[in-house]
């Protein structure tokens, strides 16, 4: 009996300590019980952010989790090159199916629906292009503001892609 006793509390400690100790601060729950870890400028390889941003730094991390909204982290990463041109890559991840009503993308007349994850869209004027797209409860926004941004839009479209599969 005793080693029954010491089997079951041998057992069930880590799975206690899971519940006790938590998670670390810097993550994020995606489903019940699944953790995710989100290093905002290291989401995309120099190349990949090289066909957004030709000639770019390495990017500066403005924002590594928590948010103004309680229940939603945010993971940012800032890309400038010699021209002081700007590419954002942002993810949006929220705890539940209300908190991600809040931050999803919401299409106007002016915007180019994407068909992608869970969908999306697409912004775009002769120096800045904007995407939004979603998948479960994160949401990916992408900024590009450039001479010439809208000629990036396939290039966004692509990127959207990578990291929808990534996150």
């Amino acid at each position: 009996m005793k080693n029954l006793l010491h089997f079951s509390f041998c057992t069930a400690l880590p799975f206690l300590l899971s519940f006790t100790l938590g998670r670390p601060a810097s993550g994020t729950i995606d489903t019940p019980g699944r953790f995710v870890d989100i290093v905002p400028c290291e989401l995309l390889s120099a190349e990949q952010v090289e066909t957004i941003l030709p000639g770019h730094d390495e990017g500066f991390t403005a924002m590594s989790g928590g948010s103004l909204m309680k229940g939603v982290d945010s993971y940012q990463c800032s890309y400038t090159n010699e021209n002081i041109d700007l590419f954002t890559v942002i993810v949006h991840v929220a705890a539940n199916a209300e908190l991600f009503d809040w931050i999803k993308p919401h299409l106007s007349s002016d915007d180019t629906e994407l068909k992608i994850g869970d969908g999306g869209y697409l912004r775009s004027s002769a120096d800045e292009i904007k995407l939004e797209v979603s998948k479960g409860f994160k949401v990916i926004e992408l900024n590009l503001m450039a001479p010439g941004a809208s000629k990036k839009a396939d290039a966004m479209i692509k990127i959207a892609s990578i990291l929808l599969e990534k996150i």
